[in-house]
């Protein structure tokens, strides 16, 4: 049954995006259907193939190992606070030291030119197979590893000439994945301290970033076909941009310098939402109580929600796209729950609820596989005017153009890590 539902989420998904499609005649299904099969294709060799899967487990164990590495500069400046066996888990001390290491790592394999072979190359292979634009291949690899504020720096100097589909690819792209500086943070919340968990999730974190890459070029050609053929730039002219520095200890200090900015950031958006949810949960707990429906929810939902909050109501919109993914229904509202989060408030605040339902015991295996998947993307409220931020300095005169497709993109974005999920959902029901 789990397989059925996910197979049909694969055309509940398409078909809403067709719905909310610019010109439904000019949509190039050829692709479309070559990225679908792309995402399904990268999920199958990274779970399955043992050399592959290999692979991925090295770059898991390398994740890790920066984690270490930047909690042994944590360590340094802040001492036993940093102690999660003494003090617990403390976001500020855990979260900012591990997005400015790898800030700075970012740049210095930028300095030395490592990255930008890196970029090209994948977005080579991403060309010739899925038959994307130059730029597009190019921004699209970049979000992978820069995610959606750096990643449009590698594409600077042409996103002022980019057609509409080609910007809004772009946007999406950026909106539909992660970066390499917080996929550390969300291990932290989803392993527990347990280092073999760690690695289990580090994998499926790895896998979704991939997997979202084409899932993004599904939906924002759904939603954006390209009309302006005569318009694309020729590929031999596009070369890579980025982070500029005269040396490598500068490269260093503008990555460290980088991530402090984000990290604080991540901190002061936190500490300004969550009072702020817990706030709305008090009214509306308030008001279940007046119109006694508090005990109702508590007994439906098996006592995973005590009343009438934002999660509950998160968990009432989303819970049949979660049935789609291949979440079995009495645990749809805990997963549509978590969807919610990450749509409303953004995907830290979901990984973290995610990891006290696992450690509550309120989530199937199967149910948490799937989750991994579909929260794993930066597509929120916050992101478009972190994104329409980062490509408005760059091309000034297309702030109207993304000014009229920004909420479009952000719905395409979360179209696309849906997609993630539910291909992940169908593979891992039936193969394990």
């Amino acid at each position: 049954m789990l397989v059925i539902q996910s197979f049909i989420g694969f055309f509940f998904l398409i078909a809403i995006a067709f719905f909310m499609s610019e010109n439904k005649k000019a949509i190039n299904w050829k692709l479309i259907l070559t990225a679908f099969i792309m995402q399904n294709v990268l999920f199958l060799l990274i779970r399955y193939v043992p050399a592959v899967n290999y692979l991925l487990q090295g770059l898991s164990t390398g994740l890790l190992n920066f984690m270490d590495y930047a909690n042994e500069g944590a360590g340094f400046v802040f001492g036993s606070l940093v102690d999660k066996s003494k003090n617990g888990f403390i976001f500020a001390l855990v979260v900012v030291p591990t997005i400015v290491f790898f800030g700075s790592v970012i740049s210095l394999l930028y300095f030395f030119g490592i990255m930008q072979r890196v970029i090209v190359f994948l977005a080579f292979l991403l060309r010739k197979t899925i038959r994307l634009s130059g730029v597009e291949s190019l921004v699209v690899i970049a979000d992978i590893f820069l995610g959606q504020s750096e990643g449009p720096m590698v594409i600077g100097p042409y996103v002022a000439k980019m057609t509409r589909s080609e910007l809004a690819c772009a946007l999406v792209a950026g909106l539909a994945n992660l970066s390499g500086s917080t996929l550390g943070i969300y291990l932290s919340f989803l392993g527990g301290g347990d280092r073999a968990q760690e690695m289990v999730f580090a994998q499926s974190l790895l896998t979704a970033t991939f997997m979202n890459a084409c899932s993004a070029i599904v939906f924002a050609k759904i939603f954006f076909p390209e009309t302006e053929y005569d318009k694309i730039m020729d590929t031999s002219h596009i070369k890579v941009g980025g982070m500029q520095a005269d040396s490598a200890i500068e490269a260093i200090m503008h990555g460290a310098f980088t991530g402090v900015k984000i990290g604080v950031a991540i901190c002061a958006a936190l500490m300004a939402v969550i009072p702020l949810v817990h706030a709305i949960d008090g009214i509306l707990m308030w008001v279940g109580g007046l119109i006694n429906i508090n005990v109702w929810i508590e007994s439906m939902s098996n006592k995973a929600f005590a009343g009438l909050s934002l999660e509950f109501i998160f968990g009432l919109i989303f819970r049949f796209f979660a049935f789609f993914m291949g979440i079995s229904w009495n645990e749809t509202l805990q997963v549509g729950s978590l969807l919610g989060q990450k749509v409303a408030i953004n995907e830290f605040v979901a990984y973290m609820s995610l990891g006290q339902m696992k450690a509550a015991g309120l989530l199937s295996a199967n149910s948490i596989f799937i989750s991994t998947f579909a929260l794993a993307s930066f597509s929120n409220f916050s992101s478009i005017g972190i994104s329409l931020g980062a490509f408005s300095a760059l091309a000034p005169g297309r702030q109207s153009d993304l000014a009229s497709m920004g909420f479009k993109a952000l719905f395409a974005a979360i179209m696309a890590g849906f997609m993630t999920a539910t291909v992940a959902g169908f593979w891992h029901n039936i193969l394990g």
